[in-house]
């Protein structure tokens, strides 16, 4: 296992060093062979695609699915350049790298902040990015597969104070009461527990109670952090949300939408090939038909 380990990390060296335009033509190669290959993923983001954008036609979802393929397969190529690109490099990716960096610089530092972000194909690129404009904390579960667990966690550990695993969802609270910066990815379906249905693109969707939670217990703020890819750069936002812990659904509603009219306007940047729509209110019928269901 060692040994293949480390053939993959020189590999993966390797490509890194690869000029960035050439990287990004392998990357969308790469997802072309995805988008032929991954038959049941390909379904599952078509399905999802047609039930978001009802009011699109068949040729302009197949457009976005095709491209939602491409930025996987780029989006390797974004986590090595996440990974061990300089933090120079990096700045002169973000294109409006100095208007956010003043933002920032006048958050007010005495509250603590949750920076929310999006499951999107190039993720680890909107963690690196984030930790250019401040030091930031952030939770991951473990992956199935040790390699990639190893890579995930080796190079996000680079650049965070801290990994929370999902059980230490009150040390990442008091970091926030400490006045720091923690990332999180409200945007899947956590299951019932701890999750309310909420409307997202006009569906009922799981969505969890954290973000409110925090608020009310730490009195933090709360912040949108996006990337938009612009061609082979990016352009950066820190939104602030009006996510004040008073009123549950409310705020989690503000959230769904905020996420929704960054998806809208960047609909092939988004990971749409995950079961988003997977538990269903009581009495409701599946989303999905049974061919895309997980077999248990």
């Amino acid at each position: 296992m060692k040994f293949i380990e480390y053939f993959i990390y020189f590999l993966l060296k390797i490509l890194n060093t690869l000029p960035r335009k050439l990287q990004f033509h392998l990357g969308k190669f790469l997802g072309l062979v995805l988008f032929l290959l991954s038959k049941k993923r390909k379904e599952i983001a078509r399905w999802n695609l047609e039930k978001c954008f009802p009011e699109k036609n068949s040729i302009e979802i197949n457009l976005i699915l095709k491209a939602s393929f491409y930025r996987l397969g780029e989006a390797l190529f974004e986590f090595l350049n996440a990974s061990w690109m300089s933090e120079r490099k990096l700045k002169k990716l973000i294109v409006n790298f100095d208007n956010v960096e003043k933002i920032c610089f006048d958050m007010d530092n005495s509250k603590g902040k949750l920076l929310l972000f999006m499951h999107n194909p190039n993720l680890d690129m909107v963690v690196r990015a984030s930790s250019l404009f401040m030091p930031v904390s952030g939770m991951a579960k473990k992956q199935k597969n040790k390699i990639v667990d190893n890579l995930f966690k080796t190079s996000r550990e680079k650049f965070t104070e801290r990994i929370f695993n999902p059980k230490e969802i009150l040390e990442l609270m008091d970091f926030l009461k400490k006045g720091k910066a923690c990332l999180y990815a409200p945007d899947q379906d956590y299951g019932y527990k701890n999750s309310i249905f909420v409307d997202f693109f006009g569906n009922k969707a799981l969505t969890v109670k954290f973000p409110y939670i925090a608020v009310r217990r730490t009195n933090c703020d709360v912040y949108l952090f996006s990337l938009e890819k612009k061609n082979q750069k990016y352009f950066a936002n820190f939104k602030k949300l009006n996510i004040f812990g008073k009123n549950l659904e409310e705020d989690l509603r503000t959230i769904n939408f905020e996420i929704e009219e960054f998806i809208r306007k960047n609909p092939d940047n988004y990971l749409w090939s995950h079961r988003r729509f997977k538990n269903r209110p009581d009495g409701e019928e599946s989303f999905y038909p049974d061919n895309l269901l997980r077999k248990r």
